[in-house]
């Protein structure tokens, strides 16, 4: 018969006859195999098959330990690693990676055990996304991308990247910040492939809406699909988002979480307008309680903030009703999404992990190390009886004669076995407690907050914390209670440099402290006016904007807010504009040809707005 495979055909034929024969009890066993591969992860997979992989490993550098999380919530596997404090843990199919600033180390996911380390690709810590083919680590200020397993995999991505996003398929989606490029790399490839570009010279990031990868520009608060076409029909927000928000990597129920950390607020977009499925709904505006956010993630149906300054974590439904809030530990969390599309809020020494399901349930994991307990050994079999003398068939002869009777043996009463006193045990005295981790200082206006992590009791419980700071302005002490995770030293002086120390204390004594890096208190007055502004005809109806950048005052700068209009009719040919702190020029188009504008220019902080100065020209044609 035309294009039948016989021998496709003949195995078929022969695999029904042998299943037909398998006994069934090597069925249940071969069930029972694969359950145990499936369990323990030491099952292969085969070629072209790549597994989601479950859960979430984190590394807890006081135990120096890394830890594996079920999407339960269990702590179920443990891999002794030696590596950086402050290290992540990035998983593939049959290994993982702690990956800290200058080390990566690998292990087996079915062994446990560590199986070789190497350098890092650069100095700095990467952003890691698990995959299908990863998992990636992103270098953003390097502009690198490395792929580890084997072989390995290292490319230069050309120049500073944005946030990375990964689709479900194992496509990893990167925005070259200088050149506006939008790359992909899919899994197996060697190389970046750059179908679209942003709006040149405009901010903005990437994330994923229904598996594509979507480019939102906070410059013209518009939201392109990028395919490999490029950009496809782009539409509005419909709400005007600062150059600094912050977008989480997928979508929630068809809506993108847009985060403005300045003001406290996050956007819910609805995404609707992409494919033209029907009109878009009007975006949901989530006030945020006050307090320090940086991130966004998102689980599917729910949205992630955490609140630095208060140590929450907050979660949000697709339509902006507060789910829940939960504290978690002082100090910096990392927020991550797994493959498994949970969200993971990881503590800073790894001792603590939040698991945020797709419904939004949240799941507290303490990572101790604590394991669980071993069964009882098994009960020793009884003694068997003493084998009876073989009985031998009785022959043919005289009867036996019978003996004379012998005297009756009184019973022996046995003797009692000496009994061995229990080993007495030594109370081993507690030592001072370790040095606590993760001690930070951040620098405000005469002020600095120190956060720390929990110290290692030694044997003893932790009964205070103790923060000294010294500078050449002065020093001083404060005790804490043991609870204790964060203090804020006020009064001290603008301009001079503090170095911070956290000590424990327990019954045997003071710790060795942990020292914070130096940080120096300055007022935060807003920007100065930005230097050299100027407004030059561009040709076409256009004006070239140019500046230098103002003096930040001890606050960041954020961005630089633009206004134009007719000069001397401040109601006429008006407009206005957001740049990112990194920006030098900008161009406004669509100015009446002939007519002279002015246009302005001022510094945004988080102390506020600077001083604005301008300057006109008049638009000519090209």
């Amino acid at each position: 018969m035309p294009g039948k495979d016989v021998g496709t055909s003949d195995a078929r034929d022969a695999r029904r006859r042998w299943r037909r024969r398998v006994p069934a009890g090597i069925a249940v066993l071969g069930c029972v195999a694969l359950v145990a591969l499936a369990v323990t992860g030491a099952a292969t997979p085969g070629p072209g098959l790549n597994l989601a992989q479950a859960g979430h490993w984190v590394y807890n550098h006081v135990l120096r330990a890394a830890f594996h999380i079920d999407g339960s919530g269990n702590v179920d596997a443990k891999a002794d690693v030696d590596a950086e404090p402050g290290s992540i843990v990035a998983q593939g199919e049959t290994k993982a990676y702690v990956v800290g600033p200058s080390r990566v180390s690998e292990f087996g996911k079915s062994t446990l055990t560590v199986e070789g380390s190497t350098g890092a690709a650069v100095n700095e810590m990467p952003v890691a996304l698990e995959a299908r083919g990863g998992p990636y680590l992103v270098y953003r200020e390097a502009g690198q991308v490395v792929r580890p397993g084997d072989p390995p995999l290292t490319l230069a991505a050309g120049g500073k990247l944005g946030q990375p996003v990964v689709t479900s398929a194992g496509s990893l989606w990167l925005h070259q910040i200088d050149t506006g490029l939008l790359c992909e790399l899919r899994p197996g490839a060697d190389k970046l492939t750059c179908p679209a570009a942003a709006p040149s010279r405009h901010p903005g990031g990437l994330t994923v809406v229904g598996d594509r990868p979507v480019f939102v520009d906070t410059m013209a608060d518009m939201m392109y699909p990028v395919g490999a076409g490029g950009l496809g029909e782009g539409t509005g927000l419909g709400v005007d988002v600062p150059p600094t928000a912050r977008l989480a990597a997928t979508d929630i129920d068809g809506r993108v979480a847009v985060l403005d950390p300045a003001a406290h607020r996050m956007y819910l977009v609805d995404t609707a307008g992409l494919d033209r499925s029907r009109p878009a709904a009007e975006p949901v505006v989530v006030n945020l309680p006050p307090g320090e956010y940086a991130d966004v993630a998102s689980s599917g149906r729910t949205a992630v903030v955490v609140d630095r300054a208060k140590s929450t974590v907050h979660t949000y439904d697709g339509g902006g009703r507060l789910r829940e809030s939960t504290p978690v530990p002082p100090g910096p969390s990392r927020l991550s999404r797994g493959e498994d599309s949970r969200v993971y809020v990881d503590s800073a020494d790894g001792g603590h992990v939040l698991v945020v399901d797709r419904e939004g349930q949240v799941t507290p994991v303490d990572v101790t190390g604590q394991g669980r307990p071993a069964p009882p050994p098994p009960a020793a079999p009884p003694a068997a009886p003493p084998a009876a003398p073989p009985q031998t068939a009785p022959s043919a002869g005289p009867p036996p004669q019978a003996d004379a009777p012998r005297q009756q043996e009184r019973p022996r009463t046995p003797a009692k076995p000496r009994q061995t006193p229990p080993a007495e045990r030594v109370a081993v005295p507690a030592s001072p407690p370790g040095a606590p981790p993760g001690v930070r200082a951040t620098a405000g206006d005469a002020r600095i907050t120190v956060n720390w992590g929990a110290a290692s009791p030694n044997g003893g419980a932790v009964t205070a914390y103790h923060v000294s700071w010294t500078s050449s302005a002065g020093s001083g002490s404060r005790p804490l209670g043991a609870g204790a995770r964060s203090t804020t030293l006020t009064g001290l002086t603008n301009g001079s440099a503090y170095t911070v120390t956290v000590t424990a204390q327990n019954s045997a004594g003071r710790g060795q402290g942990s020292t914070a890096a130096a940080v120096t208190p300055r007022s935060q007055d807003p920007p100065s006016a930005p230097v050299g502004f100027g407004a030059e005809p561009d040709g076409n109806a256009t004006a070239l904007l140019t500046w230098k950048p103002a003096t930040a005052n001890g606050s960041p700068i954020t961005g630089y807010r633009i206004r134009w209009n007719v000069d001397g009719k401040p109601g006429e040919g008006s407009g206005s504009a957001t740049v990112g702190a990194s920006a030098r020029q900008y161009r406004v188009r669509g100015l009446e040809i002939g007519t002279q504008y002015r246009f302005y220019i001022r510094a945004v902080s988080a102390a506020g707005v600077g001083p604005e100065v301008d300057d006109p020209t008049i638009p000519e044609s090209s």
